[in-house]
């Protein structure tokens, strides 16, 4: 069979909105502004993580995995095989493994989201399928919303400082991505009285969770932001 211009022009139309209709519905899934309608019991709505994925070209196999802590505005990153799910629960399932319960309880009481296929399937997030018991809940944003998790999308523009739009992941390595994070993380921030995330996020957490998330603190004056940070 063979497509003219027009007719490979409506299909790819056709696909794509298919595509964007399946990522955004997403079983289970509990928007944002139900959040205060469920009355929910938070000490602090600052309290909340932010989480989303970015990605280098269209065709790579990678992307980072972000999550942000509005509390301390500090963001971890991993490296994960883009759009699987079971990359995005294995990366809690991690967390939840370092942290111990009672602190990724703590920590992670509200995720909250976008529709990303790789976000769709929350229950392998928040429960513990061994135990049956809901450890976190993931809220996601309004379709086509993202200003909803403004948080994680500015802190976005400190790993395009480093790799820009455009530049592959696939060759960036675990220990690339951990690099990135302790320099962005360790950033001064006007909004925080020049103090850094990583500064705030110790006081938060204490020093042995930052140990355990392989968070390090680095010198103002050897913080680089530049695609050079990966070829040292």
């Amino acid at each position: 069979m063979h497509f003219n211009i027009s007719q490979s022009i409506v299909l790819f139309r056709e696909l794509r909105r298919l595509y964007y209709e399946k990522r955004l519905t997403i079983e289970d899934r509990i928007l944002i502004e139900n959040l205060l309608k469920l009355n929910y019991k938070l000490k602090d709505i600052s309290n909340i993580v932010e989480m989303d994925t970015v990605i280098g070209k269209q065709e790579d196999k990678k992307c980072i995995m972000t999550l942000y802590f509005r509390n301390s505005k500090l963001m971890l990153m991993f490296l994960i095989d883009k759009y699987k799910t079971k990359a995005v629960s294995d990366i809690f399932k991690r967390l939840r493994k370092q942290l111990g319960y009672d602190l990724f309880k703590k920590m992670f009481e509200i995720v909250l989201t976008d529709n990303g296929w790789e976000f769709s399937k929350p229950n392998d997030i928040e429960f513990d399928y061994n135990t049956g018991e809901k450890l976190i809940n993931i809220f996601y944003c309004n379709p086509y919303s993202s200003w909803e998790k403004g948080g994680i999308e500015r802190n976005h523009e400190f790993i395009r400082y480093i790799i820009p739009k455009g530049i592959t992941f696939d060759q960036q390595t675990k220990k690339n991505v951990i690099y990135m994070m302790n320099n962005i993380n360790n950033v001064k921030r006007k909004s925080m009285e020049y103090k850094t995330p990583y500064e705030l996020f110790k006081n938060i957490y204490g020093e042995e969770c930052t140990k355990k998330l392989h968070l390090t603190h680095i010198k103002q004056d050897e913080v680089d932001l530049s695609y050079k940070l990966l070829i040292k």
